[in-house]
């Protein structure tokens, strides 16, 4: 599915999943970046959303650094999507056709809508925790 995702939602993904895998400490985003091997600047610009989206609690100080706000049973796919992404994933011609719409269709409109529904029920349902543990794959 990561064609779908931008790079911007699959590193968040990874940085999330590390946090919660580290739960016990704070890390902070050069540790993150230095492990997922990301790019630290560009990181840095992920986790500054997800802290905004309340998905990250990032705590400033010498035994500062980066905890989840939520558990992983509680935290939806779809959050995190959703505060890296926006929406667009949900919206947009998968072709990128700007006048494409339900009046305007393009030659795959129609498939396309149906998939893409399928994709927002299926990250909405599922949780993070279900992702660490194997229970889905993304």
């Amino acid at each position: 599915m990561s064609a779908l995702l931008n790079k911007t939602t699959e590193y968040g993904i990874r940085a999330v999943i590390y946090i919660a895998l580290n739960k016990t400490k704070y890390l902070t985003t050069k540790e993150i970046a230095k492990e997922l091997k990301i790019p630290q600047h560009f990181l840095a610009k992920v986790i500054q959303k997800l802290v905004k989206a309340k998905i990250i609690f990032s705590k400033r100080g010498k035994n500062g650094g980066l905890v989840l706000k939520k558990s992983p049973e509680k935290l939806k796919i779809i959050d995190i999507v959703l505060a890296l992404e926006g929406d667009d994933l949900f919206k947009k011609c998968v072709l990128g056709l700007p006048n494409c719409s339900d009046k305007n269709p393009c030659p795959v409109h129609q498939n396309w809508s149906i998939i893409r529904e399928q994709i927002k029920q299926m990250l909405s349902g599922k949780t993070l925790s279900e992702l660490i543990n194997g229970e889905i794959r993304i």
